[in-house]
């Protein structure tokens, strides 16, 4: 039904998995990424003439580029505005100029703000610009669809595994930590070891996305996580347990402006479609430690690194 399929931000953690997903299930993909690695079209979604650029009969649109840093929605709040809002309203713009069938999007926890098992029904409370971005996606999306233009909406827990960008001390719970204890002894932890995400592994997160495709999810949305609360300390815990080192000194750094304490989803509308968490967190964060191993290497020396490291989503 799709054949040709543009994913934006294709060149990103997710959207380099989905990409790989879909030219295996046989589907014809066009990458759009601001990297200028991207194999496709260089561009930035926040610039409407960019997205012309693209020549091919588009089927389906998987929507994933935007600014996704918490913190840097701090420092940098016009980059939401940007790349999320102005970005999916673009996307949007293109979708309706080319007569794309639909679009699946890319939302996030975060629009949710605090709470436990929360439902798709339930009310939302975006506490950052980032989250007020990506609802505002949302809300284009839909009001998009008056123009036929078919959706599916999944607001995607933390998503983590092999691939992920160790280079970036700021982003992704497990990432943030693991990165720390591969490279030395000191870990720093902002806010309290008690908080906590729904961290869900990379190849669940794709098999969620991939039914996007599926006629059961037209105009829905769908929590993509595994309905457990995966403690910070917990996480620490492992990754020092697969180091099989013990000589870590543990730090608390105080917090910043937009620390989260903590959030789960309920997945039972998506399981209600066959999909269900495959990779447990003892098995996702020991594959993660093992690619952390093999892309930064065991440490020679046993140092303070001195960094200061800050986890978002």
């Amino acid at each position: 039904m799709y054949k040709n399929i543009l994913v934006t931000g294709g060149c990103g953690f997710i959207g380099r998995n989905l990409v790989e997903k879909l030219k295996d299930l046989g589907h014809n993909v066009i990458v759009c990424d601001i990297n200028p690695k991207s194999p496709d079209y260089v561009c930035d979604i926040s610039n409407y003439d960019e997205l012309l650029k693209i020549t091919e009969k588009i089927d389906l649109i998987y929507h994933l580029a935007g600014q996704s840093y918490g913190y840097r929605s701090i420092v940098e709040p016009e980059l939401d505005l940007d790349w999320n809002a102005k970005g999916t309203l673009n996307v949007c713009r293109f979708a309706k100029q080319r007569n794309v069938k639909k679009i699946v999007y890319a939302s996030t926890m975060a629009v949710y703000g605090e709470g436990d098992w929360l439902k798709e029904t339930d009310e939302l409370n975006p506490l950052s610009n980032y989250a007020i971005s990506k609802l505002y996606g949302e809300i284009c999306i839909k009001q998009f669809s008056q123009f036929e233009i078919d959706y599916t909406i999944f607001r995607v827990f933390p998503t983590y595994g092999p691939g992920q960008n160790l280079t970036n001390g700021r982003q992704g719970i497990a990432a943030v930590f693991v990165q720390q204890v591969v490279r030395g002894n000191k870990i720093d932890v902002t806010g309290s070891l008690k908080r906590y995400r729904d961290i869900t592994y990379i190849d669940d997160n794709i098999d969620a996305l991939i039914l996007g495709m599926d006629d059961r999810t037209s105009r829905e949305i769908y929590n993509v996580c595994t309905n457990t609360k995966t403690y910070v300390e917990d996480i620490i815990n492992k990754f020092i347990k697969y180091s099989g080192r013990d000589n870590f000194k543990v730090e608390n750094v105080g917090s910043h402006i937009g620390d989260q304490f903590g959030n789960t989803g309920d997945n039972e509308k998506l399981r209600s479609l066959g999909w269900y968490p495959r990779v447990s967190a003892d098995i996702g964060l020991k594959k993660l430690y093992d690619y952390a191993v093999e892309t930064i290497g065991e440490p020679t020396a046993i140092d303070d690194l001195g960094n200061k490291y800050f986890f978002d989503g």
